[in-house]
């Protein structure tokens, strides 16, 4: 699978896992090309120590940031700062990055709106932290590593993404220097000789999600299937107990991923709709093939016909898991259940 977003990775060239090498830090001037590395920490201290200098360098600089974590730390980095905040921009991640699909826009944007495309910026962002849910952590993955491919290697944006070293599973930490080029720890800054660039897109794009724990609801579709795919889900939906409001929400997704499966899946597809614990889940299966694993994280123009949808179903729901091999495409939508 071919990865046709037309950016190189990271800013270098692609490589395969063990042989990335990554540049020393720009330190206190202007950088000129995009830079993406983790931030491992221990603790609240060692977030802020970390954190809080590169913003007032980039302030100091005249560079305009957005820092993107969730509270209760995005406070704790404006008290930091006191009155050192001039051009930063400061986001809740936790409403943000609820569905992480909706991340990569934000920065796009945040890109796009600030400053000449030659001018330096910098970004603060964490996605993952201790208690996302498990099909958030695997999105919050696949998001790191996109970030690889979703930015022009020229744009001169320096973003850096702090893991808690402490609170998440040593398994996340780990897999984190797959998709940073270069990292920040007590040693210092090193290059990940991991990092796997667009390979670890395409491996985790085309990867298989698990298979559902608990008895699923079946339709299959064609040509005149559409109907009845909106009825199952509206039924299922009003029987989990989710609003009015989401019900119409989640019927009109699963419309769009069925619409973009009889259109472009070969003409069919298959629905399967289970509970779990936490979620009322609906998946999408079909025959297509994708071959940008960024689908549905650009924002199309207003007459751009094709890839709508998607970009529609992650505005609408609560996590929107997208995987697509040789194989087929695999559309799963993730709406959280009330709690009592």
């Amino acid at each position: 699978m071919a990865i046709t977003s037309g950016h190189r990775a990271a800013g270098r060239t692609e490589r395969r896992p063990g042989t990335g090498r990554h540049a020393g830090p720009v330190g206190e001037r202007p950088h000129r090309s995009y830079l993406h590395e983790a931030v491992l920490y221990r603790g609240d201290p060692e977030f802020i120590a970390r954190s809080v200098p590169f913003l007032r360098d980039g302030v100091a600089l005249d560079q305009p940031g957005m820092v993107a974590v969730a509270e209760p730390r995005l406070s704790m980095v404006r008290d930091a700062l006191g009155a050192e905040t001039h051009g930063l921009h400061f986001v809740d991640m936790a409403e943000l990055g609820s569905n992480p699909a909706r991340i990569i826009p934000a920065w796009r944007r945040f890109v796009a709106e600030h400053g000449r495309p030659e001018r330096p910026r910098r970004g603060l962002g964490e996605p993952l932290w201790p208690g996302r849910r498990p099909s958030e952590v695997v999105e919050c993955q696949l998001h790191e590593a996109l970030l690889n491919v979703a930015i022009d290697p020229d744009t001169p944006l320096w973003l850096r993404c702090p893991y808690d070293v402490d609170g998440l599973d040593p398994a996340l930490v780990t897999a984190a220097l797959d998709s940073h080029p270069a990292y920040v720890d007590t040693a210092g800054y090193r290059g990940s000789t991991t990092y796997g660039g667009a390979y670890h897109v395409e491996e985790l794009f085309a990867a298989d999600l698990p298979s559902p724990g608990s008895p699923s609801e079946h339709l299959a579709f064609v040509g005149d299937g559409l109907c009845a795919a909106r009825q199952l889900v509206t039924r299922q939906a009003e029987d989990a107990g989710l609003t009015r409001d989401r019900v119409l929400d989640l019927t009109l997704a699963i419309s769009e991923v069925v619409t973009n499966s009889l259109q472009h899946g070969g003409g069919r597809g298959s629905l399967r709709i289970w509970r779990e614990a936490d979620a009322l889940i609906c998946e999408i299966a079909d025959s297509g093939h994708m071959d940008d694993p960024l689908v549905g994280r650009t924002m199309p123009t207003l007459t751009q016909e094709r890839r709508r949808g998607l970009w529609l179903v992650n505005q609408l729901c609560d996590l929107v898991q997208v995987r697509s091999n040789p194989r087929g495409t695999m559309v799963r939508i993730l709406s959280w259940l009330p709690t009592a």
